[in-house]
């Protein structure tokens, strides 16, 4: 009897003492990029998810990464943007992310704008989430997709 109460009291114990999978930074996580060959006018979808512990995701930077080789040639941080202006759930712990860009056209006025390229290049897109207490999820950067000259 006494060791099954011991078990027990472990047993509660362990799970008590459990780490949340959920922290009060924000964590992001990209899961694709497609397409992997971007001509002018297609759509790129940046899949991904996040986790917050209080749920108050408040913002998004975006960050352009252009590439000769293997070697980033021109970093860019786009302006931050509201999670509603990317479609971005706010006061979840938990959420899926699509962002989309147009390339190099502006025909959809809902859409953020990639520009075009002077010639055919290599390119990540990366994301960093800012919660309204102003904490910053780690950084996540996407595959390299092939931006096509226009």
């Amino acid at each position: 009897m006494k060791r099954f109460l011991l078990f027990i009291l472990i047993t509660v114990l362990v799970f008590a003492c459990s780490k949340d999978k959920f922290t009060s930074e924000p964590k992001v996580e990209i899961r694709s990029i497609q397409p992997v060959t971007v001509l002018s006018g297609n759509v790129i979808r940046l899949l991904g998810s996040y986790t917050d512990e209080e749920g108050d995701i408040d913002s998004v930077y975006i960050v352009y990464k252009w590439f000769n080789g293997n070697t980033a040639t021109l970093i860019d941080t786009l302006m931050r943007f509201p999670t509603g202006r990317l479609g971005i759930p706010a006061q979840l712990r938990q959420s899926d992310i699509a962002v989309e860009f147009e390339y190099n056209t502006y025909n959809q006025t809902n859409m953020l704008t990639l520009p075009g390229v002077t010639r055919d290049t290599s390119a990540a897109l990366g994301l960093i989430l800012i919660d309204k207490t102003r904490k910053r999820s780690n950084y996540v950067e996407s595959n390299k997709i092939r931006l096509k000259k226009p």
